[in-house]
């Protein structure tokens, strides 16, 4: 069996809002990549099976384990429609490491030829889940991810994403990826993406995900350039947040996690610091990425940065009440 080296604990840690993550951490860890798989089978909401799944794919990506880590994915590929979709998302996650997250101005002809070689490997083994089991939304879910990797156009990551969405209509993870689709930085445009963004909200049921997809697209604009937060957007994102993750009938899954620190960072950028503290609070000790490693060079420092700023924001707003 191939292994693992265990490597410290990062900052921010994607096992732990995940339901057995624990145990999922330690499979990938001894690079038993079959009870892995054991551990995502018996996942239930579709959010928990995404991350599970891109979890797994990304692990032992530094280029001393990639080979045997990606061996050890293939070698546990049973046939079924999981584990292939396995060995599709870690397809996908070595070609992305090898592009890395640059804007393509900064990625090398080189770059691009291996990234473009992994994710067709990808998508021959996710078009064969999808032709054999088109009812498996996981395999759909990385597909826009495809999609967008190859420059399939607008049009054909929609189409998957309606496929996946005629399957499981709330899915916070295919919503966050297509979303990315139409951003102006991958060829789309801020009028189509706030019209998604407002699809997403008006169909979502109560404390369902969809409206926190506001979240992602304003802290997108203000990455963008665009670091001036009206205060109506403020709002909506109260709101938001208020008929999603802090909504009485929301259940949590791994995506709340990134929803909560997506809230968190856009309430810290727009200067609210007491609006964020919910978020961080809700995190506890566990922080989640989400889009913090774009925002910042050193993300965890800005991370902990905000979450203190957040915590004595609301212990003046707490004192001047006492």
């Amino acid at each position: 069996m191939a292994t693992s080296q265990a490597a410290p604990r990062a900052f921010f840690d994607p096992w732990a809002h995940l339901p057995g993550g624990p145990a999922l951490r330690a499979a990938c860890e001894a690079g038993d990549i079959p009870a892995a798989l054991s551990l995502t089978r018996a996942l239930s909401a579709h959010d928990d099976v995404a991350s599970a799944l891109w979890n797994i794919a990304e692990h032992g990506l530094h280029p001393d384990q990639r080979a045997g880590y990606t061996l050890a994915v293939e070698a546990a590929d049973d046939g079924t429609p999981l584990g292939r979709t396995l060995t599709g998302v870690r397809y996908v996650t070595v070609g992305w490491s090898i592009r890395t997250r640059q804007r393509a101005e900064h990625v090398s002809p080189a770059q691009f030829e291996q990234f473009f070689d992994w994710l067709r490997r990808a998508e021959r083994v996710l078009f064969d889940v999808c032709a054999e089991h088109p009812g498996f939304a996981p395999a759909w879910e990385v597909r826009i991810t495809t999609a967008r990797g190859l420059q399939l156009g607008h049009g054909e990551a929609r189409r998957r994403y309606d496929r996946l969405v005629a399957l499981e209509p709330a899915v916070f993870a295919a919503q966050r990826v297509f979303l990315q689709q139409i951003l102006p930085k991958w060829g789309g445009s801020w009028e189509e993406a706030s019209r998604f963004v407002e699809e997403c909200a008006s169909v979502a049921a109560p404390g369902s995900l969809g409206p926190a997809l506001v979240a992602d697209h304003a802290i997108e604009r203000w990455l963008d350039g665009e670091r001036s937060v009206p205060s109506a957007t403020v709002d909506r994102m109260r709101s938001a947040a208020a008929a999603t993750v802090l909504h009485p009938e929301h259940t949590w899954t791994a995506a709340t996690a990134v929803a909560h620190t997506n809230f968190a960072l856009f309430f810290s950028i727009a200067k609210h610091p007491a609006d964020a503290w919910p978020h961080f609070d809700a995190l506890d000790r566990s922080p989640v990425e989400g889009l913090w490693n774009y925002y910042a060079a050193r993300p965890a420092s800005a991370y902990d940065a905000a979450q203190r700023n957040a915590a004595a924001a609301v212990a003046r707003r707490r004192g001047r009440r006492s």
